[in-house]
């Protein structure tokens, strides 16, 4: 699964939380989609294998969704892309906009159920990438 920590779409575009149904209402829900990493918060994911990565529903009503910013996998890179961004493992620890992203292990500030023990296969663990 994609650990993507960005909230914003690569055009810097605020992503809507996935429990949320406005400004845009979806079927993209954790419900319909089980183990696809949806839930009560607003990071960029890719529940239905869109070719072009993980995206997002926007908070702008006039821009439903957009793609969101991860690097493509050259060569010389360690942590990157390819395809569906089901395996990104990147280093990245903190959003878009600056933010530093939590712990997996952590459940402050924000409780969730994004676990080792959880996703065993997800490469969560004790760090923030």
């Amino acid at each position: 699964k994609a650990v993507v920590s960005t909230q914003s779409t690569g055009k810097g575009k605020q992503c809507q939380k996935w429990t949320a149904q406005s400004p845009h209402k979806h079927s993209r829900t954790e419900t319909n989609y089980p183990d696809e990493g949806l839930g009560d918060h607003n990071y960029c994911r890719n529940p239905d294998n869109e070719e072009g990565g993980a995206w997002c529903y926007t908070t702008n009503p006039y821009q439903r969704w957009d793609y969101c910013g991860a690097p493509r996998c050259l060569d010389e890179e360690k942590y990157c892309w390819d395809g569906l961004q089901k395996s990104y493992r990147g280093p990245k620890q903190t959003t878009r906009k600056g933010k530093q992203c939590q712990k997996w292990t952590a459940q402050s500030p924000h409780k969730h159920s994004r676990t080792e023990t959880n996703y065993p296969d997800a490469g969560l663990g004790d760090h923030n990438y």
